[in-house]
């Protein structure tokens, strides 16, 4: 159409362009998310176990300052349990004592003066109690608790075992023996029961011999693995269980017997060998995650005191040694070297494998 002053243009509008997301650009993004969560997390995960890892590691150092400490203002090591009794066998019974662990022997000289003074030292860890009131061995002190053992803590009690008292949990034991924990007295480990221990007993040499190591707990009330004030094996307690080929009372020699037999760091395998408990409600270990157990049993087949040491560290476990440092100390050591860095003295300044 012309008018008077040329021809009339009619614009025609046009929709704007849509600018919604489709499903397609959706998905993609998701996946790149997915992607980089997938990429990062284990970086996160690495770094908080290598922070959980090295703060299992402080806890152990000051427990070894404390039994130097210790050791300094006494003259004596503490032992594995503070009191016990040799029977007829020769076999040494950690519960015909007051069962105080070493670890009660320690809290002075861990900034813990006020827990130990709750402590009488003079009776049974389970002499009844005057109330029902929990006593200091309920107590879960930080400096005994490594944050990479998931299992809440909790607190071992059983009707006979503690007639009833509550004991709290923490995740480090001391060697007691490279044999067994009723053959302390006669192969010891640096903290095992012995009259007047020393220092000096370490013939080996402090800085070839294992003292302590971490533990995981138990997940049952009656398990007593971790109650860290009972001098009992498993409680706080370990033994490596490679038994002694030789004669009485001479140094102490590796039997062959006992290759492939021995409590090596993690062990999962009930058929290889497990924690010696007084008692046991998860033989295999199926919901303790890998942590199969035994009943001792006086004159039979499970008439044997030793424990691993456990961790949820990725591949072994935090090691204190007798001069105070601390190393990782792997799944797979040697079970021969393992035996002679835990006895006192075999006479071998024995030493692991440099990285």
């Amino acid at each position: 159409m012309f008018g008077e002053e040329g021809p009339t243009h009619v614009t025609v509008a046009r929709s704007p362009r849509c600018l919604g997301v489709t499903l397609v650009e959706v998905l993609v993004v998701t996946a790149i998310i997915g992607l980089l969560v997938a990429l990062v997390l284990p970086a996160v995960q690495s770094a908080r176990e290598a922070t959980r890892l090295a703060h299992c590691g402080s806890n152990l150092r000051q427990i070894g300052i404390a039994v130097h400490l210790r050791h300094e203002a006494r003259g004596l090591l503490p032992t594995t349990v503070t009191s016990g009794k040799v029977d007829s066998w020769d076999a040494f019974d950690p519960r015909a004592g007051t069962s105080h662990s070493w670890i009660v022997q320690l809290l002075p000289y861990l900034d813990e003066q006020a827990l130990f003074q709750r402590f009488d030292m003079t009776q049974s860890l389970f002499w009844p109690a005057s109330d029902s009131a929990p006593g200091p061995e309920a107590e879960r002190p930080s400096i005994l608790v490594c944050p990479s053992d998931d299992s809440g803590g909790g607190h071992f009690s059983d009707p006979d075992l503690t007639a009833g008292r509550r004991c709290g949990r923490g995740n480090y034991a001391a060697w007691a023996s490279p044999f067994h924990v009723e053959y302390q007295h006669r192969y010891p480990a640096v903290l095992g029961w012995r009259e007047r221990p020393r220092l000096a007993d370490v013939t080996d040499g402090l800085q070839a011999t294992l003292m302590a190591s971490e533990l995981r707990v138990g997940r049952q009330a009656s398990d007593a693995r971790g109650a860290w004030a009972v001098g009992w094996n498993g409680a706080s307690v370990l033994a490596f269980d490679m038994h002694h080929d030789g004669g009485d009372g001479g140094p102490f020699r590796y039997a062959a017997m006992s290759l492939g037999h021995t409590q090596r760091p993690n062990i999962r395998d009930p058929d290889v060998n497990v924690d010696m408990l007084y008692a046991c409600s998860d033989p295999r270990g199926t919901a303790s995650a890998g942590m199969p157990c035994g009943i001792f049993r006086p004159f039979g087949r499970w008439y044997f005191l030793s424990s691993a040491p456990r961790s949820r560290h990725p591949g072994g476990v935090q090691a204190l040694w007798a001069d105070g440092r601390v190393n990782f100390l792997e799944d797979g050591v040697d079970e021969v070297t393992m035996a002679y860095l835990i006895a006192i003295r075999d006479g071998r300044r024995t030493s692991l494998p440099g990285p």
